[in-house]
């Protein structure tokens, strides 16, 4: 069964295919850090080190692998295309494959750049 089986992704895989990460690292980009960091000295008085900023990304541009699969649905094998992400989601065959084969479409509209 195709979820029987382990894939291996690299940290810099992981982190560019997974929606919460993405959103996360968006939410960091966007938000100016400052750190504070207090120090004391010898005689008690508090220093501040210079403020550290982080960068502001206004595109990220990803990249996921597309590879083909042979899978079995009911009694038919396929071989398809199949995107598989940490978000547990997993497309493995076009729609008119997916009403022939009697499953539940679901259509979401999403904004998404990349090369696959």
């Amino acid at each position: 069964m195709v979820l029987d089986k382990k894939i291996n992704l690299t940290l810099e895989e992981t982190l560019t295919i997974s929606p919460i990460f993405m959103k996360e690292i968006k939410f960091l980009s966007k938000t100016e850090k400052k750190h504070l960091i207090s120090l004391k000295s010898t005689n008690t008085e508090e220093q501040e080190l210079p403020q550290e900023k982080i960068i502001v990304i206004d595109k990220i541009h990803f990249s996921f692998p597309l590879g083909m699969r042979e899978i079995r649905i009911g009694q038919k094998e396929y071989t398809v295309k199949a995107l598989l992400d940490t978000g547990a989601k997993l497309n493995i065959i076009p729609g008119n494959e997916s009403i022939k084969a009697g499953l539940a479409m679901r259509t979401l509209e999403m904004k998404l750049r990349g090369i696959g």
